[in-house]
């Protein structure tokens, strides 16, 4: 018995031991990017092909020696952690670890992964992709075209859900691969989870941001993510589908546009917004052909205020989107079409109206802008 009991004793230590090592983190590096990709869905496949575009520019030189971590969630086979590295003069992607099944549309796995590749992978700074399908705040429960952000089979994660996966202070940007991110409210329900969000406020082309070219920028000393979204942006200004639209917000300024796009509301009734003519401002979202949700921020705004606060409003907006392009026209799937661009400040916003009772409701109880500006 006393033998059992000491081999036991033994073994425990030795599974210790192993879980100690397995564990130990990697050495500090100047940063460490997560790509967190749910592709248990319609995109499955161009998942695969992004992951070889991060293989083709992830050599030792343009990572200047961080790490680009990818937690993978495919269609047909459990999540996986990968990490994308030179070894031997050879860029390939190494298997770090397999997950049992799991929804990683769920922000508590979310976190875990997030806390686990933080602790493992330390950095003076943090970087974190967000790769799935998106469609701004809009709930997953109101249409089945609607997917909030991230699908993982026939789970979605509405954006307060986002927001609660989502650690605060650790990650210096978060890059949306997803359609319609780039919404005010998507930005500030975020404001604390990222010093900047580099998202498109249309539709992606399922194609996808283009990570080979991307990555010594990604991971350059001096990280200027204007020259990201740069080249974003002319990656498809010289496609065959030429159609692009992405921004960059700095989150420290959205307190100010918002205190001041509340000045403006303030006195506005429903009437008021309900009256206000949808067919001068950009529509900028086209999931089904009507009615339209999703519009050009300063489109709105310009309809609501006085000379005086449209430029306040336009101050503060200037300091919070640092940057924004668009190719002349943005593509829609729904209808098939691209469609001409003729107003775009870099954010699209949710415009409340009469015909859309239960997505009002839902904006009034559960997105942190609608009670920051209306209440």
């Amino acid at each position: 018995m006393k033998f059992k009991l000491i081999t036991l004793f033994i073994i425990l230590c030795l599974g210790f031991t192993s879980c100690s090592e397995n564990e130990t983190p990697e050495p500090r590096t100047p940063r460490t990017i997560l790509v967190y990709m749910m592709a248990n869905n319609s995109l499955n496949s161009f998942a695969s092909k992004n992951i070889e575009s991060m293989i083709e520019g992830a050599t030792g030189k343009n990572l200047n020696g961080g790490n680009l971590i990818v937690y993978y969630a495919p269609s047909g086979s459990n999540p996986e952690l990968l990490q994308i590295k030179e070894e031997n003069g050879i860029v390939k992607k190494f298997h770090l670890k397999d997950y049992e099944k799991q929804n990683s549309a769920n922000p508590d796995v979310m976190r875990s992964v997030i806390s686990e590749v933080v602790s493992q992978y330390p950095a003076d700074s943090y970087g974190l992709v967000l790769w799935s399908h998106g469609t701004a705040w809009l709930p997953s429960d109101y249409q089945n075209k609607l997917k909030a952000f991230g699908q993982d089979g026939n789970n979605w994660m509405e954006i307060d859900d986002l927001a609660k996966g989502l650690p605060d202070d650790v990650f210096n940007f978060i890059l949306f691969d997803a359609c319609y991110m780039a919404s005010i409210e998507c930005a500030y329900e975020l404001r604390d989870k990222a010093e900047y969000i580099l998202a498109s406020p249309t539709e992606t082309l399922a194609d996808g941001w283009p990570y080979k070219e991307m990555m010594p920028q990604l991971f350059a000393t001096d990280l200027q993510l204007e020259k990201v979204g740069e080249t974003f942006y002319n990656y498809y200004l010289n496609d065959s589908y030429p159609y692009a639209t992405v921004s960059l917000t700095k989150t420290s300024e959205l307190d100010n546009l918002k205190s001041v796009t509340h000045d403006i509301l303030a006195d506005k009734t429903e009437s008021d917004i309900y009256s206000l003519d949808l067919k001068e401002m950009q529509r900028l979202e086209y999931l089904y052909r009507s009615p339209g949700m999703l519009y050009d921020f300063n489109d709105y705004i310009k309809q609501l205020a006085t000379a005086e606060q449209y430029d306040r409003f336009i101050s503060c907006l200037d300091k919070a989107v640092v940057y924004k392009a668009h190719t002349p026209k943005s593509y829609y799937a729904a209808i098939g079409n691209a469609l001409p661009i003729n107003s775009y400040c870099g954010l699209t916003v949710f415009v409340p109206q009469e015909s859309l009772p239960k997505m009002l409701e839902w904006y009034q109880q559960r997105v942190s802008w609608y009670q920051a500006v209306y209440e």
